[in-house]
């Protein structure tokens, strides 16, 4: 970041004031700004206390900043790294939040920093790959805005409740599924802010009877916001799966991904490239999204590199069928790379 754009955009902060009359630079939620070839990124403090009013800090800081002569986008981003004086505080406060959820072995959240990177099609077939070698597999659909998985099994109804008030979540080859797109319309959009967020995915969570589970998958939405917020501090994460393609668009955010679950002390299983090639009929690769940058990402960034999954044609067909690849296909290339990518995971956590 250059010198005069710093003194510039932190002048711009201090006169920002919000609707208590105070400035923004008195509450000591900022804490990172970055700049970069025109694109400056502010990091906010995000907290229970204050999730509902981070929105509006945010349009308030992108039409401040935005006019400033060589910027071409101002991005906000959330984190709840704490101050010092506040870690010990914040760390109890964590603690006392989580839910554990009964007889649920291990939770993995399955994130991207990206939509469209196909991280719902990696979490259903991920979550069948577990279901082939051995292991009661649980899926909680968290992306509020976007749920897709009903669609992409197949399955449709509203969910029951039991003797217990516990839902009764929906079964595919065994698998428990549970997602907010079972107790709305098919067309009906999900236009919730904040608080309702919060309340849907650890309602869905923790007031589900899942019964025993090895493993829970939590299909994460994309992006760095208020359901990650809440997912990675009211549930007991085991760790997280960053999902990407290769090309610098998505890897970019893709870091961004990972470095909001390093603040918030969810480790990082590691990452699957998704769409790496295309395998033509000779046998040949076409790397249509480039080549190995998830590969050299996780160098860098010093996590795990899983596996990387072709783009298929058959994965997206089968996903359009409401059935997921792993279980539709007898033998193949992918479905070896999402088995093997299972067993990787497993021996992990």
């Amino acid at each position: 970041m250059t010198e005069n754009i710093k003194k510039i955009i932190e002048e711009k902060l201090t006169i920002i004031k919000l609707p208590n009359k105070k400035k923004l630079i008195e509450e000591e939620i900022i804490e990172g700004i970055s700049y970069k070839d025109g694109h400056i990124q502010i990091s906010l403090f995000a907290n229970k206390d204050n999730i509902e009013e981070i929105e509006f800090v945010g349009k308030l800081i992108k039409k401040e900043l935005q006019n400033i002569e060589g910027v071409i986008s101002v991005t906000t981003v959330l984190t709840n790294e704490p101050n010092k004086r506040e870690t010990n505080d914040r760390t109890e406060d964590k603690k006392q939040k989580i839910q554990q959820i009964n007889n649920v072995k291990k939770i993995i959240a399955i994130a991207s920093g990206k939509g469209g990177v196909g991280k719902s099609t990696i979490s259903i077939n991920l979550a069948s790959a577990f279901s082939l070698i051995g292991k009661n597999v649980g899926i909680l659909d968290a992306d509020i805005h976007g749920p897709s998985i009903p669609h992409m099994l197949g399955l449709k109804g509203k969910p029951e409740v039991n003797s217990d008030k516990k839902i009764i979540p929906f079964e595919f080859n065994s698998m428990k599924v549970m997602s907010i797109g079972f107790l709305l319309n098919d067309e009906q959009p999900v236009v919730w802010r904040g608080p309702m967020v919060h309340s849907a995915i650890k309602q869905m969570a923790t007031e589900t009877d899942w019964g025993e589970l090895d493993i829970l998958i939590i299909d994460m939405p994309p992006g760095t916001g208020d359901a990650q917020i809440t997912v990675s501090q009211h549930l007991p994460l085991d760790g997280t799966i960053i999902v990407s393609t290769p090309q610098p668009v998505a890897l970019n955010d893709a870091v961004k991904a990972i470095g909001m679950f390093r603040k918030v002390d969810i480790p990082i299983i590691g990452i699957i490239e998704n769409m790496s090639y295309l395998l033509l009929e000779d046998g040949k690769k076409e790397d249509i999204f480039g080549k190995d940058g998830a590969k050299n990402m996780s160098e860098k960034e010093k996590i795990l590199f899983i596996e990387e999954i072709p783009l298929d044609k058959e994965i997206r067909e089968s996903s359009d069928r409401g059935v997921p690849y792993i279980f539709e296909k007898k033998d193949g290339l992918t479905k070896d790379i999402f088995l093997k990518a299972a067993k990787k995971i497993d021996k992990i956590i």
